[in-house]
């Protein structure tokens, strides 16, 4: 870790990019122009300047690729591409003497892009040093603010700053846990640094257990720069296609914004790729996430539209107890992940065993495949959906270590125990601990040594999903899941926390941890998932994941989130915004933030960004439970949350305004129109919104109104102005459930 430190701190120094003043006019040896952007190069490959827009406004920015330590060793080649692409080629040497590759910038032009990639071919032995990809934007000369895919947009600010209609971005009270803050709100440029997904792993900090609680993480790599006297914006857009290990940004208050990407392995037997964008589009965070979510729809929208139907208020119950269904319908309520117990212990979720042989479960009791079938079977009878508890990082419970003396006389029996089936079936899937590990390191599960096992949950163990052994018995485990438990959604995958972790005794060929060969569990997920996603789906399954490492990559073959912390508002935006298109369900864990809140801001933020609060359902597991206080709360809200079911968000140039910013509103497209979620209103009686750049609009669209605690819809005066429609909606306890329907059949979102 030394060694790293050493190569970020150099990387300050090295290889300046120069931003020219603010009068002085972009000018490049090299030019490569999309449709509405112009990108210009020196002779070295490096951006000098930016044409944006349709009138080609010109901004002095600069850019380009460095590897950290690295200084570049003869003449810079050129070759012009076809189609109007520049290639350039650097060879790079370390400070080190042996560290040496060829650097290859390629910039092609797109429709709507300028594609950048680049090539690392490594010349001797293995070796690692950050790959920085830096875009520098004139943002004090230009009045230019950024907005990234962000946990928090305080960056961990004191102070929440305002956004353009003057009201606070924090709506909870200072302190708690669970304060937010918008996340859909740009802001300054300053100094600071985010974590991709979370917190890369480090053994003198592990962070072992990690929760998505801080507000700097960043859940999609790309970043925007946003002028709103122009109405221009450039977005910086990673590939989630790529192998990206762990990756940060770091953002300067002059206007840098420098993704680092770290451990991958530079040699001369593999060569590394990765690919990113440069995007032109209006001053609104909307513009780079809509071109990402067109260009990369596999990690965007479920793979089963099955899922959209799921979507709903939550549960995590795990007791077969009856309940008042009408009453759960009128909450929203939609689906229940099937608490953990049901196993005899974790990983072995259904035993190798005929339909009606019981075990017993370590959740107290007995249990069958038949009873779990039957459960499923009555949820879905009742117009319920039921996830079955899967996990793929955690295994066994009351594990001993050493082994101890097998007990099984035959190999077919070996699941009985769990010690047995770990160290006789699975013992190559262990994640083992270094031996140079601390114990304090370690202190948040005090039972892992350094040259042990990690242990978690009721002292299980950590396993590693991409060992081939482990990765089929998971695989075989999910065709049981399909065969025997029929009336099942799917299941949903827990602890993804575990993925910030590299197995030192595997080599995956491409992570260089701790100057060794290792496998990133970013990698056995992705592995894992290419093979899990096919198999769920063809049988029309689901899959959702509690992803405590808040990545966009992880979720190519995922179809919705159940986050376990949406209580607190960091955990709450990353989930939103990487569910723009696919159903996000929250937790509850007690009434707790609901009251210290308030019922109205608590609910009002999960309605604006698309996300479903668990419900209080009987037998909920560590999370929120019936009371009539609760109930009757999330009976007010239960219609508005309905109105949300398969919504996507609208990503078209500023769709949506709320006049004077006298309340904070988001939209939706939902089956047969749109809907309009108007928040944090306070007091007043009503507001003006105005939609626009959304096909189909017209003086003829029904425009209706629910309020919290009423059942029926109420009209909403609406009227056209030029291309938009503008709408007086009237407000109750400073909130409104908007629906627009009766738009043309040949509607669309602009820019969709």
């Amino acid at each position: 870790m030394k060694r790293l430190r050493a190569f970020l701190l150099s990387s300050l120094t090295l290889c300046p990019l120069v931003v020219a003043g603010a009068d002085t006019p972009a000018v490049g040896r090299y030019e490569v122009a999309a449709s509405n952007l112009v990108v210009q190069l020196d002779e070295n490959g490096r951006i000098t300047g930016i044409l944006l827009g349709g009138k080609k406004l010109s901004r002095p920015a600069a850019g380009g690729t460095e590897i950290a330590g690295c200084r570049i060793v003869g003449k810079v080649g050129h070759k012009s591409l076809s189609g109007g692409g520049a290639e350039f080629t650097r060879k790079l040497a370390g400070g080190g003497g042996n560290q040496a590759c060829v650097l290859t910038d390629r910039f092609t032009p797109s429709k709507e892009s300028v594609r950048w990639e680049i090539e690392i071919q490594g010349e001797g032995e293995p070796w690692t040093a950050p790959i920085q990809t830096r875009l520098e934007y004139p943002a004090a000369s230009h009045a230019a603010r950024f907005w990234a895919p962000w946990s928090d947009p305080r960056l961990g600010a004191v102070k929440p700053p305002k956004d353009e209609g003057g009201i606070a971005n924090a709506v909870s009270p200072p302190g708690l846990q669970h304060n937010w803050a918008d996340p859909l709100l740009p802001r300054e440029f300053t100094n600071a640094t985010l974590w991709y997904g979370a917190p890369y792993f480090r053994y003198s900090e592990p962070r072992i257990g990690f929760c998505p609680f801080q507000g700097d993480l960043l859940c999609i790599p790309m970043a925007s720069a946003l002028e709103r006297t122009d109405d221009v914006g450039l977005s910086l857009v990673l590939s989630p296609e790529d192998r990206l290990l762990d990756l940060t940004l770091d953002v300067s208050e002059k206007g840098g914004l420098t993704f680092g990407r770290l451990f991958h392995r530079i040699s001369g037997k593999k060569r590394l790729s990765f690919a990113m964008d440069l995007v032109a589009h209006e001053a609104d965070w909307r513009g780079g996430l809509r071109w990402m979510s067109a260009r990369y729809p596999n990690f965007f929208d479920p793979a089963n539209p099955k899922a959209d139907a799921m979507a709903g208020a939550g549960a995590y119950s795990n007791h077969d107890v009856e309940f008042d269904a009408a009453k759960m319908k009128k909450m929203a309520f939609s689906v229940n992940w099937r608490a953990s117990f049901d196993f005899p212990y974790m990983g072995m979720f259904l035993p190798p065993v005929d339909g009606k042989v019981e075990w017993k479960r370590f959740g107290s009791g007995t249990t069958s495949i038949a009873g779990m079938r039957e459960y499923a079977r009555g949820m879905k009878a009742l117009g319920f959906h039921v996830l079955n508890y899967f996990n793929v990082t955690e295994f066994g419970a009351r594990v001993q270590y050493p082994a101890p003396p097998r007990k099984a006389a035959k190999d077919s029996d070996l699941w009985k125990d769990c010690n047995d089936f770990i160290y006789y079936k699975m013992s190559r899937a262990l994640l083992r601990v270094p031996d140079w590990m601390t114990s304090q390191s370690l202190k948040f599960y005090p039972k892992s040594t350094p040259g042990g096992l990690y242990y978690t949950w009721e002292d299980g163990v950590v396993m590693d999903c991409g060992e081939p052994v482990y990765k089929e018995f998971l695989l075989k485990q999910a065709r049981r899941h399909i065969a025997e438990i029929p009336d099942a959604g799917g299941i949903c995958i827990d602890r993804m926390d575990w993925l910030r972790m590299y197995n030192e005794q595997r080599d995956d060929g491409v992570s260089w941890f701790e100057g060794r060969p290792a496998r990133s569990l970013l990698n056995s997920w992705k592995d894992l998932l290419a093979e899990l996603g096919p198999l769920m789906h063809r049988a029309d399954k689901v899959i959702f994941v509690n992803n405590h490492d808040k990545r966009l990559d992880l979720l190519r073959h995922v179809d919705g989130i159940f986050d376990e912390f949406t209580y607190a508002g960091a955990p709450l935006n990353t989930t939103a915004l990487l569910c723009i298109r696919k159903p996000a369900l929250g937790w509850t864990a007690d009434e707790g933030p609901i009251k210290q809140e308030g019922p109205d801001n608590f609910f009002q933020k999960y309605l604006y960004l698309g996300v479903y609060p668990m419900a209080p359902f009987p037998g909920n597991d560590h999370s929120i439970r019936p009371s009539d206080w609760v109930d009757r709360q999330y009976l007010d809200y239960g219609p508005l949350l309905a109105c949300m079911r398969g919504r996507k968000w609208v990503l078209a140039p500023h769709p949506i305004e709320v006049k004077d910013g006298a309340a904070k509103a988001n939209l939706f497209q939902v089956p047969g129109g749109f809907v309009v979620p108007v928040v944090f209103g306070g007091p007043k009686e009503s507001v003006t919104v105005t939609l626009r750049n959304i096909g189909g609009l017209s003086s003829k669209a029904a425009c209706l109104a629910l309020h919290p605690g009423e059942e029926q819809w109420r009209m909403v005066a609406a009227r056209m102005r030029g291309n938009a429609l503008e709408m007086d909606v009237p407000l109750r306890r400073g909130c409104a459930m908007v629906k627009v329907a009766g738009l043309s059949p040949a509607s669309r979102v602009a820019g969709k």
